[in-house]
């Protein structure tokens, strides 16, 4: 063993695991000696526009001053990140201009990438405790659901209560991958309601592609400019679109998710006798699927072969009808797995430590 292990083995090890949403923070505290587990603490915290608070930074300085030994992992959560089925700078040249963000090969089969800029202010935010490391929410979904793409062609979802991470599968290779900002402020009435309602108070696209496997360490172009704002009645939940070479094909997938899903959505309410919050997110985060598996099987650009399967990782312990609209609406087999996203990230940063 070497001399710096042997050190090392005397203290605790700290493993801090951070996620960020735009109103709180989940905490994950794991502490080890050496390789044996000992205690484990999780907390959530209130916060505004994604800013940690001096009551988080204080609970997180109480572990770090346990023992010289700590790591604290962060979710990325920067509006422009991604993901692209090659390491090749080169071929990336085809789905995205990278020149402003940092990026990170995966296995040597695809890359994850984040906008530099972001990522800094991502660092300032914490810099009272440092970053040790800034996971991928693509990497985590690929590691979540690692015994599922190296099967048929199959979409990965990661539900967060702000966010959605989608990404396609085959044989082990990723061919697609979407990061969504979505503001989860859900109106009582169905989403083509929403729609038509408000142009701030619902969806974000950032239609990069990922984000960082593990970064020890802009915003997307707004819709402001376009002549025909006509056109747009039923985008108007659309914040922002990156890359988008034609638009009206855009526009035109997703009126027809909509226009689809709305007799379902109807249907399914007038079943359950519900109009609830979490009936009209699971409608919305099953839009937002549809939108992109659109994009997916359209886009030349992509290796758009069929999708036949689902797997959703949850961390907002949802309902089961955004399962049942992907079965019956899309036709694909469809999983869930609950996901503690706190926990993963410790997972993934004593995987990164060597424990």
């Amino acid at each position: 063993m070497k001399l710096s292990r042997l050190i090392e083995n005397l203290y605790q090890q700290v493993f801090i695991g951070i996620v960020v949403q735009q109103k709180s923070v989940q905490v994950n505290v794991q502490l080890f000696k050496g390789s044996k587990f000992l205690k484990e603490y999780s907390k959530i915290f209130v916060i505004e526009d994604s800013t940690p608070t001096i009551e988080l930074n204080e609970y997180l300085k109480n572990y770090m001053d346990e023992s010289p030994y700590f790591y604290i992992s962060v979710l990325n959560d920067c509006s422009t990140q991604g993901a692209l089925p090659t390491c090749s700078m080169h071929e990336a040249e085809n789905f995205d201009d990278l020149g402003s963000s940092v990026t990170l090969c995966n296995d040597n089969r695809w890359m994850v990438y984040s906008d530099k800029t972001e990522l800094n202010r991502l660092q300032k935010r914490f810099s009272f405790t440092g970053i040790d490391f800034i996971f991928s929410p693509f990497l985590l979904l690929s590691n979540f659901f690692k015994d599922k793409i190296d099967g048929v062609t199959s979409i990965l979802v990661l539900i967060q209560e702000d966010y959605l991470s989608i990404s396609i599968f085959a044989q082990g290779k990723l061919l697609y991958a979407k990061y969504i900002c979505v503001v989860h402020k859900i109106e009582d009435d169905s989403l083509s309601g929403d729609l038509e309602e408000s142009t701030d108070e619902s969806l974000s696209f950032a239609l990069d592609n990922d984000d960082s496997l593990s970064i020890n360490l802009d915003d997307l172009d707004s819709l402001d400019e376009f002549e025909s704002l006509d056109e747009l009645d039923n985008l108007q939940d659309l914040d922002s679109l990156d890359d988008l070479d034609d638009i009206e094909d855009f526009e035109e997938s997703l009126d027809e998710a909509v226009e689809e899903s709305e007799v379902a959505l109807e249907e399914a309410k007038a079943e359950h006798g519900t109009r609830s919050d979490n009936f009209g997110k699971e409608y919305k985060h099953f839009q937002l699927i549809q939108v992109a598996l659109n994009e997916f099987y359209n886009d030349t650009k992509y290796n758009n072969q069929f999708v036949e399967e689902a797997y959703i990782a949850d961390s907002t312990d949802s309902g089961h009808e955004l399962i049942k609209f992907l079965e019956e609406e899309l036709f694909l087999t469809a999983f869930k797995r609950n996901i503690n996203l706190e926990k993963e990230l410790v997972k993934m940063s004593i995987q990164e430590a060597n424990l």
